[in-house]
C-alpha cells in the first residue's frame, strides 16, 4: 500500500509504502497538501490490487480498498520528426483531479504499469519532444492494454538542431540596434542564453 508507485524496474515498487497484516489492515500517514490523494494497494505477487481516491476535506480515517485483477498498461515512444526514440522519457498516471499514483522513467523510451481497472490520465514527456496526454479507461475484460508506439512531436529547438537558426525578432537590445541580424556577427563568437520563469 502506498500513495505513489514507481515502475522503472518492470515491477511496481512503492515509495514509502506499508504492508498490511494478515487480516488486510494497515496504517499509513501521508501529507495531502490540500489536494486529492490516491491510495493504491497491490498484493505481493502483483496479481491483484485496488485503488481509492481521498478528497482532502472529506477523507475518512478508515478506508476499505477492494482488490481485483490488475491491468497491464504498456507501450513505447518514438519521434517521427526526428526519426528516433527520445533519449529519456517519463510517464505519470493520475486519477481523480490530477492525483499522481504511478511513474515510469526510461532511457529506452518504454513504459509499463500494473493498475486496477478504472479511469486514468496519462502524461508522457521526454528529451527534445512535446508532451503526450491521453485519457485511459482500463477494464478487467482487457487485462493487457498495449498502447503500442506513441508518436511524440519534436520541440521547436529540436527541430532546428544542426540547422541555421530562424530570423531574430528583437524588441529591445543593449549595445545593438533593434534591427540587428545574426549574420551581422559572422566570423565572431556569439553566446545566446535562453531563460524563463516556470
Amino acid at each position: 500500500m502506498a500513495t505513489f508507485w514507481g515502475a522503472e524496474t518492470g515491477k511496481m515498487q512503492p515509495f514509502t509504502g506499508v504492508q498490511s497484516d494478515k487480516e488486510g489492515k494497515f496504517t499509513l500517514s501521508y501529507q495531502n497538501y490540500g489536494q486529492a490523494q490516491a491510495l493504491l494497494a497491490l498484493d505481493k505477487d502483483r496479481k491483484t490490487g485496488g485503488l481509492v481516491v481521498l478528497e482532502p476535506k472529506s477523507a475518512p480515517k478508515e478506508v476499505e480498498i477492494k482488490v481485483g485483477p490488475l491491468v497491464k498498461v504498456h507501450g513505447d515512444f518514438f519521434c517521427k520528426e526526428l526519426n528516433k526514440k527520445p533519449t529519456w522519457t517519463n510517464v505519470y498516471l493520475m486519477v481523480g483531479p490530477n492525483a499522481r499514483i504511478a511513474q515510469c522513467g526510461s532511457k529506452d523510451a518504454v513504459f509499463s504499469f500494473l493498475l486496477p481497472p478504472g479511469k486514468y490520465k496519462f502524461w508522457g514527456y521526454g528529451a527534445d519532444v512535446q508532451n503526450v496526454n491521453k485519457e485511459l479507461t482500463l477494464a478487467a475484460e482487457t487485462p493487457d492494454l498495449d498502447l503500442k508506439t506513441l508518436d511524440m512531436e519534436a520541440t521547436v529547438i529540436a527541430r532546428h538542431a544542426g540547422k541555421a537558426p530562424p530570423a531574430w525578432k528583437v524588441t529591445d537590445a543593449r549595445g545593438a540596434k533593434s534591427e540587428v541580424k545574426l549574420s551581422d556577427y559572422k566570423g565572431k563568437w556569439v553566446l545566446i542564453e535562453f531563460w524563463g520563469f516556470w
